[in-house]
């Protein structure tokens, strides 16, 4: 309505207009504040149910675990070859120590280790993430052997954690000073075909477990997050139990000829070294 058209209105017409105009705009705000209340709920009682789903579910799988024997004694002997076997096997199928990496990059002589469905690089302080062909394709072998034992035991698929992976002569030496199990002299891990993985913690899987497919994308992302330090929390509780089981994954391994390992103590890790080649 123009200002003109508005002057030539009686006043009480104009008063009637402004307050039903008032009206309108408080009863639009109303119903956008119930409706986001309406959403808030709706979110609460999806978040309530897929927390207790997720609860249910870690309870679940820490139960399976009880029952569960640990290394024996014996399993604990063939999980130990000297170090001086692993540098042979290294100095076989690895690298020249203290070679110069991009080129063997491009060459495909060694390859950059990164996350997969099987594993997960930690963040390294004492070693590079680059190791041999033969070696991503025995972690490959392992992972896969690995996830389906605990699939066995109706556990999901977690992943192998992998601590140290290529050294220099320098960063050997260094870590010699903070870890006692750090070899004097060349290390087998100074060739590419040599990685550690430690028994005390294991990752969430790659993908969540459950579906939260119906709940809104940051709810959803949320849910994810929550159910993947779940899990994670009762792998660290059950770490032992995990610890025997991707032992006897490479004592059986070790039988085939495969992969050399020493079950190192001040360090909770599997020091592993291939022994074929791709």
């Amino acid at each position: 309505m123009s200002r003109g058209a508005a002057q030539r209105l009686p006043l009480a017409l104009v008063l009637l207009l402004a307050v039903s105009a008032c009206t309108s705009a408080e009863e639009q705000a109303a119903q956008e504040a119930a409706l986001r209340d309406d959403a808030e709920r709706s979110l609460t009682i999806q978040m309530a149910a897929a927390m207790e789903q997720i609860d249910a579910y870690a309870a679940e799988i820490d139960a399976v675990m009880q029952p569960l024997p640990l290394l024996r004694g014996r399993e604990e002997a063939a999980l130990f070859d000297a170090s001086p076997r692993h540098l042979a096997a290294a100095r076989r199928l690895g690298i020249i120590p203290g070679a110069d990496v991009p080129p063997l990059l491009e060459d495909g002589t060694l390859v950059t280790l990164v996350d997969s469905p099987h594993w997960v690089v930690r963040d390294l302080d004492y070693s590079q993430p680059y190791v041999t062909p033969a070696t991503v394709a025995f972690l490959t072998d392992l992972g896969t052997r690995f996830q389906a034992a605990l699939a066995d035991l109706g556990w999901p698929p977690l992943r192998m954690e992998v601590t140290s992976v290529l050294r220099t002569a320098e960063s050997q030496a260094a870590l010699r000073q903070v870890n006692p199990n750090a070899a004097l002299g060349t290390s087998a891990h100074e060739y590419g075909t040599t990685v550690d993985l430690t028994y005390a913690a294991f990752r969430a899987p790659a993908e969540p477990v459950r579906a939260y497919g119906t709940a809104p994308e940051p709810l959803a992302a949320t849910l994810q997050q929550i159910e993947a330090l779940a899990i994670e929390r009762v792998a660290g509780r059950r770490s032992r139990e995990l610890q025997a089981i991707l032992g006897r994954v490479l004592i059986e391994m070790r039988a085939e000829g495969q992969v050399l390992i020493t079950l190192e103590r001040r360090q909770p890790v599997y020091h592993i070294t291939v022994t074929r080649g791709v």
